[in-house]
């Protein structure tokens, strides 16, 4: 990976669909050459992929929480895992370290669904939530 490259991650992170014609402009090269350099840095696994940004404001989010659950039995960890990081509230599920096992992003309607799904999960440990006031 050159300067060249790093310039081009550069602009494709402040925007994915970025022409190769525009990037070219910018780092002195033509719109093919541009596409086969990011071409390498897909297969070299330098980029993994391309993400839409969405504003949950317009889709009714009015509420995002981290809540971090300790799992009541570590034999349940990986179960517990398994089925919360694909229910549709939750954003992100990570397992870490410590005395807490998981943690949890999650974006709702309202408290209402929060209160949802902190019942659904309690089921596999203690949740701790804390409301996401600004982001």
């Amino acid at each position: 990976m050159d300067a060249i490259d790093t310039q081009i991650l550069e602009m494709l992170k402040k925007n994915a669909r970025e022409s190769f014609a525009t990037i070219g402009k910018s780092v002195e090269l033509s719109a093919p050459a541009v596409g086969n350099r990011v071409k390498q840095l897909e297969e070299k696994g330098i980029i993994r992929g391309y993400s839409l940004l969405i504003n949950h404001e317009k889709l009714g989010i009015t509420t995002k929480a981290y809540i971090i659950l300790k799992i009541h039995q570590s034999s349940t960890l990986r179960t517990a895992y398994n089925q919360i990081k694909y229910l549709p509230e939750v954003q992100r599920c990570d397992r870490i370290t410590g005395e807490d096992s998981l943690c949890i992003l999650g974006y709702f309607q309202d408290n209402k669904d929060l209160v949802n799904l902190l019942e659904r999960i309690s089921q596999y440990g203690v949740p701790n939530t804390s409301i996401i006031l600004e982001s």
